[in-house]
């Protein structure tokens, strides 16, 4: 029997020793002493032929890791957008720990951090499933200065405008406990609608509101609240040029509105219907085509403050169709508060119809409201003889 041959290894044939091949010695020459033999991407390649001298590895026990983490925090993170750093939470731990960091915030920047508006509600929806916000501390999303365009549309309820539909250009705010904020209502603008239904502690401040945008018998409104649950207050916002209302509200919904300004839109200043409620504090109410501010179907609206002020508006200033309007302002008198309304002087600066009353403090050493007009009284003065066929005379 023949001994079987066997080949003896050493250190010269090991795997440790071997050459590499001529094709990985000329890349490793021509490329730099990073290329791995893979790269086919010219620009990739230009990349590493021009940095070749400069390239190095990163060495943790020789690096300053505390540097490092500066750079990233300072130097790179604020350059990213929520977006980009929510892609990144998962990378690592310390990735992760900006996004908590980011989450304790309660703010986020547009366009800064959210390139736009309508970017910014798909965002605060999806934030408000991560972590509970609320009314004393909600979500705020901080507009700059400059025109912020809305893109949605927005759906609206069929039990405020009959058929309901699309309203085109509209912002549907998608979570409560969320806050709107400007950098003041001449230098930030919103264009487009918004639309609210059953969210609560909805709040926007210091912006103009304009809504020129309107579909098929639906939209143009620039705010619109829907909903028994649904609460917004507003602070220093303008609600100005839109082709329905400044402000409309339905669906025993509830508003305030701080030194708030409702001007030159298209119907009304402010529409408050449907048992709803509205507090407007130092507002002012002109310049809209038709009137200043209406109450109708059973529904409440109370103005106070003195800065209140309601003129030269199209129709009436204020109106109350089958609702109450209530005013604390016992400092003035109502002449004072509404006047300069309606065109051809027929509506005048105070209308109400269908058992509607508008009602003033007219001392501040009482809480009691007295009716300064009321439909009640006008019906019973106007009523027709007995035996006239008011159905004949319609026909």
């Amino acid at each position: 029997m023949s001994k079987k041959r066997t080949r003896t290894t050493t250190a010269a044939t090991s795997k440790g020793s071997k050459k590499p091949r001529r094709s990985s010695r000329v890349g490793l020459q021509k490329y730099g002493p990073f290329w791995n033999g893979t790269a086919t991407d010219p620009e990739i390649i230009a990349v590493l032929v021009n940095n070749k001298d400069e390239a190095f590895h990163y060495d943790a026990e020789t690096s300053r890791l505390e540097l490092v983490q500066e750079v990233w925090e300072f130097k790179i993170i604020p350059f990213f957008d929520v977006k980009e750093l929510a892609m990144l939470r998962p990378t690592c731990k310390w990735c992760d720990k900006q996004w908590q960091e980011f989450l304790k915030r309660d703010t986020f920047r547009v366009p800064e951090q959210v390139p736009t508006i309508d970017e910014a509600m798909r965002i605060g929806f999806n934030l408000s499933k991560q972590k509970v916000f609320s009314k004393e501390n909600p979500l705020m999303v901080v507009l700059s200065e400059g025109e912020h365009v809305v893109r949605g549309n927005w759906t609206e309820r069929k039990t405020y405008s009959c058929d309901g539909g699309v309203s085109p250009n509209t912002l549907g705010i998608t979570c409560s406990n969320i806050s709107l904020i400007g950098q003041g209502k001449d230098k930030t603008t919103v264009r487009g609608g918004i639309g609210v239904v059953n969210k609560k502690n909805v709040t926007l401040k210091k912006l103009t509101l304009t809504n020129p945008y309107v579909g098929l018998r639906v939209g143009g409104h620039g705010l619109h609240v829907l909903g028994e649950e649904a609460s917004v207050e507003m602070m220093g916002v303008s609600f100005k040029g839109c082709r329905q209302s400044g402000l409309g509200v339905g669906s025993a919904a509830s508003v305030k509105a701080t030194q708030c300004e409702f001007s030159e839109n298209r119907v009304f200043g402010v529409f408050v219907t449907g048992e709803s409620r509205g507090i407007f504090t130092d507002c002012s109410f002109h310049h809209n085509e038709a009137h200043g501010a209406i109450a109708y179907y059973e529904s409440l609206v109370e103005l106070r403050g003195e800065q209140t002020e309601i003129h030269h508006n199209g129709e009436s200033g204020l109106c109350a169709r089958n609702a109450t309007i209530s005013i604390y302002i016992p400092s003035r008198s109502s002449t004072a508060l509404v006047h300069d309304n309606g065109e051809d002087r027929e509506s005048g600066d105070l209308n109400t119809a269908d058992c509607g009353k508008i009602q003033s403090q007219l001392s501040s050493s009482s809480l009691e409201l007295t009716v300064i007009q009321g439909a009640a009284v006008e019906a019973a003065l106007e009523a027709p003889p007995t035996g006239f066929n008011s159905d004949e005379d319609e026909e």
